[in-house]
């Protein structure tokens, strides 16, 4: 399906890429420089993350209105890994006519917001990461409305008819599931690992999985806790009219029960 998209239009969100961003995201001798200077070439970039950077999510005091005092509070790790992220959603389009993308966007980041304070509560040592992997893990269902808008609405519309999740009535309708095209542009952009793998199998048990990384494993489960939490408390709305599972099978992975999200929730809300 992608394939024959990107063949008919080299100007779709498949066929573009973040390259310097994800460049600098790989390269570990990359500085806060350098991502400033990639800043200084997109105005419409920083002022989109700036304005993530001001979210109370953050509390940073008072106003940032420049990168350099956003790299003293956040580090570079995290102001590197929000870059990447807007960047990689600056590539879409943002006109749908039966789907909010202001609710999904508030979905994404929702899930990236749970997905973080999962990650430091657990002790996983890149928090800020699984941020980025929880804001891009629906990233296939973007690219699905824009080379097939009218097979994302069929699945949409039968997720909420029938109350099911995004992916299952993906399946009832044998549509290329969404994870699957999410991790093909963000293998085509050479976006990290452990992105990749947290947009593929973020609906999957990888536990028992043997070609993933045990490394990787905790970011995925990371996001699979957060993406379902964040459909539980209804924030924000992803075309996934489940209403959410969370259960010991997401619980029992990152040593966490269901006490332990009181805090994770409220965080979210904040």
């Amino acid at each position: 399906m992608i394939e024959a998209a990107c063949a008919c239009n080299r100007s779709c969100c498949c066929c573009k890429k973040p390259t310097k961003v994800t460049e600098l995201i790989n390269d570990p001798n990359s500085s806060s420089g350098d991502i400033a200077d990639v800043l200084k070439k997109d105005q419409v970039l920083t002022a989109k993350v700036l304005k993530l950077i001001n979210s109370p999510y953050y509390g940073i005091p008072g106003e940032v209105t420049d990168i350099k005092r956003a790299l003293a509070y956040l580090g570079f790790n995290t102001l590197a890994q929000l870059v990447l992220s807007v960047s990689v959603i600056s590539l879409f389009s943002e006109k749908s006519n039966r789907f909010s993308l202001q609710d999904f966007w508030k979905h994404a980041l929702g899930t990236a917001v749970a997905s973080e304070v999962i990650a430091k509560r657990i002790g996983y040592p890149k928090p800020e990461e699984c941020f980025t992997c929880g804001l891009l893990h629906d990233i296939g269902k973007i690219v699905l409305m824009q080379i097939a808008p009218q097979e994302f609405l069929r699945v949409t519309d039968l997720s909420e008819k029938e109350k099911i999740s995004f992916q299952e009535a993906e399946r009832r309708l044998e549509v290329p599931g969404h994870g699957y095209l999410g991790e093909y542009i963000a293998d085509k952009w050479q976006l990290p690992m452990v992105i990749r793998m947290s947009i593929r199998y973020h609906h999957a048990d990888v536990s028992g999985m043997e070609t993933m990384l045990e490394s990787i494993k905790p970011a995925v489960q990371t996001v699979a806790l957060a993406n379902q939490l964040v459909v539980r408390e209804n924030i924000g709305y992803s075309g996934d009219a489940s209403g959410g599972l969370v259960n010991a099978a997401l619980l029992k992975p990152l040593g966490l029960t269901e006490a332990d999200l009181i805090p994770i929730v409220e965080k979210m809300k904040a």
